[in-house]
């Protein structure tokens, strides 16, 4: 398990920092024995509430920010609307201001099924996903650098939100 990337000293304002949830520890508040769906509640974090909704062997995360309705960012249509399963461990993006964590984005794993005549082939994304919008900014294909990439774009707040398929409107 990562640990909590935080300098030995008090962050300054500006320094980046990131927080950690393991979906595995998400509770299940919500499910039916014969149907194929649940909901899960996360650790919070800054404030900002986190829900995994699982179902018909699709993950999917929903916020709940404080004053605003819940979103659900639709990661499975990002690659076509197929199979996925989302890794073990959400990062929680932000600044540190007054000793209290700013979450500002999320980078989530998606292991995505893109091509459903062959299932057995997923494609690891990762997500990036901008809080105060409220959507998948990225998806970051694998490669060298992959984490380095994905929290660059974290970084930059205000990039325009996916639409299905992944790509920017």
């Amino acid at each position: 398990m990562t640990t909590p990337v935080v300098s030995p000293s008090a962050p300054s304002p500006s320094q980046r920092v990131s927080r950690y949830t393991r979906l595995d520890d998400c509770k299940v508040v919500k499910t039916q024995e014969d149907e194929d769906w649940a909901v899960l509640r996360c650790e919070a974090q800054g404030g900002i509430g986190l829900t995994l909704n699982y179902y018909d062997a699709r993950d999917d995360l929903e916020l709940v920010r404080p004053g605003r309705p819940p979103v659900q960012i639709g990661i499975p249509n990002l690659a076509g609307g197929g199979f996925n399963k989302l890794g073990d461990t959400v990062e929680w993006c932000g600044t540190v201001e007054g000793g209290a964590f700013r979450p500002d984005a999320l980078i989530v794993r998606n292991n995505a099924i893109e091509n459903s005549e062959r299932p057995e082939r997923s494609t690891s994304f990762l997500t990036v996903i901008d809080i105060a919008q409220g959507c998948a900014v990225a998806q970051v294909r694998p490669g060298s650098g992959q984490n380095e990439r994905a929290r660059k774009i974290a970084d930059w707040p205000g990039r325009p939100c996916l639409r299905e398929g992944g790509a920017p409107p």
